[in-house]
């Protein structure tokens, strides 16, 4: 059996997937393939390199630093969400464990969107492990950071069109699947607002698809969500989401609530690893 584990975004939601992530880590539970999408690749790295002090560093303590959006960021950077100042804070308290995370079998993948063309590509361990623009451009959130330049082409955050990877964790020929949702129970992902379409359209004027992408996100969160549903009634998938609606937001920055939801992720997953372990070790119908 062949068993992907996916991990959608979320901004600071995303504390979530690191707790669950920790707690695999630290009860032996791995996968043979992986893949992220957004801060869901921040997440990964961590799991690819076994670190749990930099799952929690990097959700709760470096998410909430002030010094990564606002007037500063946009002089320094010349954008509103400083991606530069991320990674240097994640260098300067635990850095990536990049031998740790090349002794990893697993493999891992993170789907960036190709300004270009529109379309989503994947790129595995050895870029995301050598190469932090990878993850940068998986961060770089539409029309509040800049695009960056990898191996000579623009990219920026996948989920502006693959919120949930399930596709791609399928096409890589996987039988089963984990889900690990940052969203609550019954999250019904809105349409973007008038301004949001308007602002795209001035940020990206000869990028239709990109336009037209923001306007069907919230049709394709649907469709993609749909399938896992659909594969979890089929007992080839399980979704693995928050217990309970602490009030966290993709943008909070109260350290200690995130700490709480960092720590949920971790208790929700802690008292599901029977549940866990038996579905993996199950073989599919």
């Amino acid at each position: 059996m062949k068993i992907g584990l996916i991990c959608e975004g979320g901004g600071t939601k995303g504390a979530y997937t690191a707790g669950v992530l920790s707690c695999f880590i630290d009860n032996n539970i791995t996968f043979p393939y992986c893949v992220g999408i957004s801060s869901g690749t921040l997440n990964l790295m961590g799991f690819l390199s076994k670190q749990t002090d930099y799952l929690e560093n990097m959700a709760v303590n470096i998410a909430t630093n002030p010094e990564l959006i606002g007037f500063k960021t946009i002089m320094r950077e010349g954008q509103i969400y400083g991606i530069n100042r991320l990674f240097e804070l994640i260098d300067g308290s635990i850095p990536f464990d990049k031998i740790r995370a090349t002794n990893n079998p697993m493999l891992c993948e993170t789907g960036v969107y190709h300004i270009e063309s529109g379309e989503i590509h994947y790129y595995q361990n050895d870029t995301l492990i050598n190469d932090n623009r990878l993850a940068k451009a998986s961060c770089a959130l539409l029309m509040l950071a800049k695009p960056v330049t990898l191996n000579g082409e623009k990219y920026m955050d996948a989920g502006l069109k693959v919120m949930i990877p399930i596709e791609r964790s399928i096409q890589q020929g996987n039988d089963k699947h984990i889900f690990i949702s940052t969203k609550e129970e019954n999250f019904v992902r809105k349409k973007a607002p008038l301004w949001q379409n308007v602002l795209c359209k001035l940020c990206y004027p000869h990028a239709k698809h990109v336009q037209d992408d923001l306007k069907l996100r919230d049709a394709r969160y649907l469709q993609q969500w749909n399938i896992v549903k659909k594969l979890e009634n089929e007992g080839k998938a399980i979704v693995l989401r928050p217990s309970k609606d602490m009030g966290v937001k993709r943008s909070t920055q109260d350290k200690k609530l995130l700490l709480a939801w960092y720590k949920l992720g971790y208790e929700d997953t802690l008292q599901k690893l029977e549940f866990i372990r038996d579905f993996m070790n199950k073989n599919a119908d």
